[in-house]
């Protein structure tokens, strides 16, 4: 009698758990899935750190165009700014993943622009050698975070010769004599970064958004003689109007096996200024 009772129990226990749909959740086996996100995202994470330990070498280069960086010159002159391009090919070597000196060779195409004796003074360059370097500096790392500190500084020297100059639009090259147009600079930059990847199904991507603040500063000496009357126009050494600015940024790799990356970076406050950059690892 017990046992028709248990066997009624059970039995009633079955048909009202169907009847109300009742489920016990799947996942007979509790040790799968192996992995979780966040598991994962910690494992790529610690082998790419570990991977990018080495000592590397990588080559790159990058397009900067400036719209407009203003300058700081001398009483008589007024309004003085510069803009134009860059093209430079970066040669580094990273060691542990915590210094990486750099050099920089290329060539720009600038141009600068002032007031001078209540007259207009534009004066173009032509292509000419650039040569620079630096070093990048891992401050620290927040392990809650994940986000990096890391210091750039850097120094550059443009020799370029005279193209064009123009006085209220008139061209003067002519009657022109002691051109010279040499720009350098320096700039020491403290940025935050951090690491992303993005699951896109057949591959994955990595990202490296950064920003951060700047201070830079620069000798602009760019001047000719007017051979006619004798008067110079000059940027007597210009410098930096506002030295400290802001950057923002984003390094981009296709995928996590990719031994390339492509960079995005726009300056503003002291300078409107947007670059193009590619880099690779050997």
């Amino acid at each position: 009698m017990r046992k028709n009772i248990a066997i009624a129990m059970i039995l009633s226990l079955f048909f009202a758990s169907t009847s109300f749909a009742a489920t016990v959740g799947g996942q007979a086996d509790t040790s799968v899935p192996e992995a979780s996100f966040f598991s994962r995202q910690k494992a790529i994470k610690y082998t790419m750190d570990f991977y990018e330990s080495d000592v590397k070498m990588k080559a790159g280069f990058d397009v900067e165009f400036i719209s407009k960086k203003r300058l700081d010159t001398s009483s008589d002159d007024t309004n003085a700014k510069l803009e134009g391009q860059n093209v430079n090919f970066k040669f580094s070597m990273n060691y542990s993943d915590v210094l990486e000196p750099y050099v920089k060779i290329g060539t720009s195409n600038l141009r600068v622009k002032w007031e001078q004796h209540g007259q207009n003074i534009v004066v173009d360059a032509k292509p000419g050698l650039v040569l620079g370097g630096g070093l990048k500096a891992r401050l620290w790392e927040f392990a809650s975070t994940g986000i990096k500190l890391t210091l750039d500084g850097q120094y550059k020297d443009t020799q370029l010769d005279f193209d064009t100059a123009k006085i209220d639009g008139s061209a003067s090259l002519a009657s022109a004599t002691s051109e010279t147009f040499n720009i350098k600079e320096w700039q020491i930059s403290l940025l935050a970064s951090k690491k992303f990847i993005f699951p896109l199904g057949i591959q994955d991507c990595y990202t490296v958004p950064y920003m951060g603040v700047t201070y830079s500063d620069s000798e602009v000496n760019v001047k000719f003689t007017q051979s006619g009357t004798g008067i110079l126009y000059s940027t007597y050494t210009a410098s930096n109007k506002d030295p400290i600015g802001v950057v923002v940024g984003c390094d981009i790799i296709p995928s996590l096996t990719s031994w390339y990356l492509l960079s995005f970076e726009l300056r503003l406050i002291n300078e409107i200024a947007f670059s193009l950059s590619g880099t690779m690892k050997f």
